[in-house]
């Protein structure tokens, strides 16, 4: 075994960027995915100052911002009038305030971006359509045994990053079960030209009514509008890929606004989404193994910060194991660096379902608290999340 190595289960945005994180650091990297191809999950992904920070410490953020839009604000709107509720400016105002840019980017150029730093950091090796079926410690560490190869892989830790239905998190705490919410996301991509201009515009867009809420951005440098629609719903089949019939997701939209109904008839095609996630967790790893990104935290969407709490535990992890010679006791440091936030989110992001979804006076004192307060400081009031820096 080469010294120094470390092996990642899962090859999603967290596991390709604690592959970077820990090569810039000085370790070799054993990165292994199940799937035999890396495709496209899901649709548009929001990365606040928080994560574009930890991506510009690595040196990426040039490659991951060339297909990104920096929206120039950000709107919440009464989804059934189609008014504005608050608002701020974004761009140049939010990262001088925050101390990064704010973007939006297609999952998959996101992916592609962190898939070709990969591929062109020769410390690091991919191994792709191999699951991870067991691992057990050894002397030198962790022994790793993949689906198809013989011989098993040596690292001295192993990382997993694989997402909601771990293998690594079952193994370590089988009795951890992931929560459904009871809601779905139904996600599309359509072209900005499909879309009247003002629904194209480079802005976010939150649309708030009673039970349900849809989000609106611009991807793909532009040239494509990102939508979110969520829902109740009851199926807990999971995946990122279930087709979603347009009638089911209009059931819920009835009696909304004009711009709402045109955004939600523009798709010619619904993925539908059960959302689940975890119960802050107590404890992540053990000895040689730990866990990373939604393995450890998987959270509701709506705080928009799935994808920037794993791009900070990436970067923590590898401060945490930079010349560290105890592996075990360098894991169980950045496990308690990130635990106490992590949850913090998780909980938060929970909260705004409630908010988000509210119906009858609940919701007209929420609208009139909204059209009250600035949405600088609706920005200020998550300062705790967009402003940490590791």
């Amino acid at each position: 075994m080469a010294a120094r190595r470390i092996a990642i289960a899962g090859a999603g945005i967290g596991g390709l960027t604690a592959a970077l994180a820990l090569a810039r650091a000085g370790f070799e990297v054993a990165l292994v995915e199940r799937a035999r191809v890396l495709e496209e999950a899901g649709a548009g992904v929001q990365l606040a100052a928080n994560a574009t920070r930890c991506l510009k410490s690595l040196g990426i953020y040039e490659r991951v911002a060339e297909r990104a839009v920096v929206p120039r604000g950000f709107e919440v709107m009464d989804g059934r009038r189609g008014t504005r509720l608050t608002g701020a400016p974004m761009g140049d105002p939010a990262e001088a305030a925050f101390g990064g840019p704010f973007i939006v980017i297609h999952r998959a150029d996101l992916q592609a971006a962190l898939l070709a730093a990969v591929r062109a950091t020769p410390a690091i090796s991919l191994t792709l359509g191999h699951a991870l079926t067991r691992f057990e410690t050894v002397p030198e560490g962790i022994a790793l045994h993949l689906a198809g190869i013989e011989e098993p892989l040596r690292a001295q830790a192993l990382i997993g990053a694989d997402g909601l239905r771990s293998a690594v998190r079952l193994a370590l705490h089988p009795e951890v079960r992931p929560s459904f919410r009871h809601r779905a996301a139904w996600r599309a991509t359509v072209r900005a030209d499909a879309l009247p201009a003002p629904l194209a515009e480079p802005v976010t867009r939150l649309w708030l009514g009673p039970g349900a809420h849809l989000v609106s951005y611009p991807v793909q440098a532009g040239e494509a509008i990102n939508l979110v629609a969520v829902t109740p719903d009851e199926r807990e089949v999971h995946g990122w890929s279930e087709e979603g019939l347009p009638g089911d997701l209009l059931t819920h939209y009835r009696g909304w606004s004009r711009d709402a109904h045109a955004l939600l008839a523009a798709p010619d095609r619904w993925l539908r989404w059960a959302l689940f996630d975890l119960d802050p967790l107590p404890e992540w790893g053990d000895g040689p193994v730990t866990l990373l990104g939604d393995a450890a935290h998987a959270m509701p969407p709506f705080l928009a910060q799935g994808a920037a709490q794993a791009i900070e535990d990436a970067v923590v992890l590898a401060d945490a194991l930079s010349g560290e010679a105890d592996i075990p006791a360098a894991l169980r440091r950045y496990e308690a660096l990130r635990r106490p936030r992590t949850a913090r989110v998780q909980r938060a992001a929970r909260g705004m379902d409630r908010i988000y979804h509210l119906a009858g006076p609940a919701r007209m004192a929420r609208d009139l608290v909204m059209r009250a307060r600035s949405g600088e400081a609706v920005l200020e009031r998550y300062r705790w999340i967009y402003g940490w820096r590791p």
